[in-house]
């Protein structure tokens, strides 16, 4: 779909696959410390903001583990083999405004966090999260769009010339792969130069 007004492709509307069990939003933890997120809100960060005015840290990853354990005991898994996060370094979080039917008690002034969630392929949901699937298919399509931009990479390499230029002339090789190496660069934690 075509938007008129930026004159881009337009994303997809995100479908609402949520089974409103709220276990999202009583076990909730972000890639940023605690303290981190406090400074955020003290430079006037407002994501960071919005997201600890409705959420509030468990005093330990025990009682987050009361709440939502296969929540929790997943997200520990899946950190305890990276290298940019630490176990001792995560802080679960719950919001304030979950019902105990699983309900948000705000939804028409919900923060942008909650609104967005999950935002990628990668954020950390609930097992059995009826947007499992949309995730599998996110993940796939930053997948693919990375590998399409490294073989672009490899093929203007291939055919360049000079070994300088690519071989419409427009841009050096260094820029394109300096262009390829901005795309990865968000993804880096998911393993993006690697694909």
């Amino acid at each position: 779909m075509f938007n008129e007004v930026t004159g881009q492709e337009a994303l997809p509307e995100k479908p609402d696959l949520c089974h409103k069990c709220g276990k999202c939003c009583r076990s909730a933890t972000t890639y940023h410390t605690y303290e981190t997120l406090q400074q955020m809100v003290k430079d006037g960060h407002k994501e960071a903001t919005d997201f600890l005015e409705v959420f509030e840290p468990f005093p330990s990853i025990e009682e987050a583990r009361k709440a939502v354990p296969d929540q929790v005991d997943q997200v520990l898994q899946q950190i305890e083999g990276r290298q940019d996060m630490r176990v001792e370094d995560v802080t679960f979080y719950h919001c304030r405004y979950v019902s105990e039917e699983g309900l948000c008690t705000i939804y028409e002034r919900r923060p942008n966090c909650c609104r967005v969630a999950p935002q990628h392929g990668w954020d950390m949901m609930p097992p059995g999260c009826g947007f499992e699937g949309w995730q599998f298919l996110q993940r796939e399509k930053h997948k693919s769009d990375i590998r399409r931009l490294k073989e672009v990479q490899y093929r203007m390499e291939i055919l360049s010339d000079d070994g300088v230029t690519t071989p419409s002339g427009t841009m050096t090789l260094d820029e394109l792969r300096s262009v390829v190496s901005e795309a990865i660069q968000p993804w880096l934690r998911y393993g993006s130069d690697l694909w």
